[in-house]
């Protein structure tokens, strides 16, 4: 025999009504709310994930960072930990930094490379 009380499902919903006896609330309300939480989680599970991919990316960069100064330096030691450190945080806020680049139409691209020229013959007939 199937009881509802076991599913994620069955548990929100019987819960929900309980705790609304006193307000008669309708399948359609309870399905109305059930909707809303389930796409709050949607959207926490959402996160949860995107949050997971960018921790595991950070990991990744200091990984490569440690990876980079162990094989400039070789053993890492109170001498040099300085020197360490500094070589890691270049390496972390060197990646850090995206490059952008602007794509351009070859009509747009034209069009700014004559008016930079209109632009200079001007300044030089001035």
């Amino acid at each position: 025999m199937f009881n509802p009380l076991k599913t994620r499902n069955g548990k929100l919903r019987n819960k929900l009504s309980n705790n609304f006896l006193n307000k008669k609330l309708t399948d359609k309300d309870i399905d109305d709310l059930i909707s809303v939480i389930e796409n709050y989680e949607k959207v926490n599970l959402s996160s949860i994930d995107k949050l997971k991919k960018d921790k595991a990316i950070e990991s990744k960069r200091i990984s490569g960072a440690l990876k980079q100064t162990i094989n400039a330096h070789g053993v890492i030691t109170k001498e040099l930990i300085g020197s360490a450190t500094k070589r890691i945080m270049g390496a972390l806020l060197a990646d850090n930094n995206d490059k952008k680049f602007i794509k351009l139409h070859i009509g747009n691209a034209l069009l700014i490379l004559v008016l930079i020229i209109v632009f200079i013959s001007f300044m030089i007939i001035i």
